[in-house]
């Protein structure tokens, strides 16, 4: 009887961690301790869709008001230490800010009190407005900051337009911290400050919320070789290419669109040939002096 007695405590015990390691697995997030993971805004939307989640955007109110991806809450970064009575610690937390950086600072700190699963949406809300994900403005405690003067999907343009310029600036500034005055990047990087002063006057025109610049220097990652340096830059003028061509199936505002076309020139026309030569072994110099004006 001592025998069955003992299989039985044994047998039930089994039964009883199966149970919970099927329940670990069933809910999508595996069972660690405190770690911070990068998730895509895809990958972060179908989650926080869901009837539970915990979603949070840790920008400005300012920011959070003028768009913000849906579902998320407002909780920001300066005030997140005094929030975590809102947010269940042993739940996962998704995180977003406007490029991913302010949100990493804001999972650190999540990570560091004790949340078990903490989710950095990568690239933040520009991705997630790239990706064409579902975007609310306004909140119910701060009024709507940007105006009601371009749609919805035209500012969001203009926002998209300026990240773009300062991920340039940012990237290219980078290679020219590890390779100094090396072409084209030296003359181009002078450039894009000139378009992002022209972006500038059209956001506060049109009373579209400025976001603040995330892009570091710093946090980029270069090539180890000026040749694969280039490559990065045919590929990221490329991309712009493909950004205004997508804006112009939409804005109908003709100084809007003429400051779009100019931008766009500039990249077709001079920085893509200069990156091109410098990426197939030439001197990257010629007509990759700037955007012209």
């Amino acid at each position: 009887m001592k025998y069955l007695i003992v299989l039985s405590i044994v047998l039930v015990t089994l039964v009883g961690c199966q149970n919970a390691s099927t329940e670990n697995a069933g809910s999508g997030v595996a069972d660690v301790t405190s770690e911070i993971r990068e998730v895509s805004p895809n990958d972060a939307q179908q989650a926080v869709s869901k009837a539970y989640s915990q979603f949070i955007d840790v920008r400005t109110p300012e920011e959070y008001a003028g768009g913000h991806a849906a579902r998320a809450e407002n909780v920001p970064l300066d005030t997140l230490t005094a929030s975590f009575d809102k947010l269940e610690k042993k739940e996962p937390v998704y995180i977003i800010c406007q490029t991913g950086n302010r949100s990493r600072r804001a999972a650190e700190i999540l990570r560091e009190a004790g949340y078990k699963i903490v989710l950095n949406v990568t690239g933040g809300t520009v991705a997630w407005q790239a990706a064409g994900l579902p975007i609310e403005t306004g909140s119910p405690h701060t009024p709507a900051f940007n105006s009601s003067k371009l749609d919805r999907r035209t500012q969001d343009a203009l926002i998209a337009a300026l990240a773009d310029e300062r991920l340039a600036q940012a990237t290219y500034q980078a290679v020219l911290n590890k390779f100094p005055g090396a072409r084209p990047f030296v003359n181009i990087i002078e450039a894009e400050k000139k378009h992002e002063s022209l972006l500038l006057p059209l956001l506060a025109k049109y009373g579209v919320a400025v976001p603040t610049n995330e892009f570091d220097p710093a946090k980029v990652n270069v090539p180890a070789d000026l040749t694969e340096a280039c490559k990065t830059g045919v590929k990221a003028e490329n991309e712009n290419i493909a950004l205004y061509d997508g804006f112009f199936t939409f804005v109908k505002e003709t100084d809007i669109k003429d400051v779009f076309t100019r931008l766009q020139s500039a990249s077709r026309e001079n920085h893509l040939p200069a990156f091109t030569r410098c990426s197939e072994g030439g001197m990257g110099g010629g007509r990759g002096k700037g955007r012209p004006f």
